[in-house]
């Protein structure tokens, strides 16, 4: 049976195979930046198969007027089960008058769709963008 519980701390080496078994080496090949991450999060919760971590949601925010959905992870053999769904509506239940829940992802038609599932709306239906700094010389 699956369980999704609040975690108040997130050791990395508990969800360091998450990250590897969806392949997310932004993470994996600077597991320091990870675990500073998991200690700043606003919030983390884990799916688990008995003892075993399975899934994984992590926000970050202010948790009143923003939420940030960071990562969400099911190990892949876990996946279509509905956990990532239990992960999502356990999390946003806990800031359910949060002014707004943002996030990013990769633009396929699994992801979209698994998002719109769950009511997430493309930026563009209300005349916005998404944008993003990652060269931040530009600014020196």
């Amino acid at each position: 049976m699956i369980t999704v519980r609040k975690q108040g701390v997130v050791k990395l080496d508990d969800v360091l195979h998450l990250y590897q078994a969806v392949g997310w080496t932004n993470y994996t090949n600077q597991p320091q930046m990870l675990e500073q991450a998991l200690s700043h999060s606003l919030a983390t919760y884990l799916a688990r198969d008995g003892e075993k971590i399975v899934g994984l949601v992590r926000l970050v925010g202010d948790g009143f007027s923003s939420v940030f959905v960071q990562d969400l992870i099911v190990l892949p053999t876990y996946q279509r089960q509905g956990i990532g769904s239990d992960l999502m509506k356990e999390a946003l239940g806990d800031y359910k008058d949060a002014y707004q829940v943002q996030l990013v992802t990769e633009e396929t038609e699994k992801n979209l769709g698994f998002y719109r599932s769950l009511g997430f709306e493309t930026l563009s239906t209300y005349d916005c963008t998404g944008m993003i700094l990652v060269d931040r010389k530009k600014l020196q």
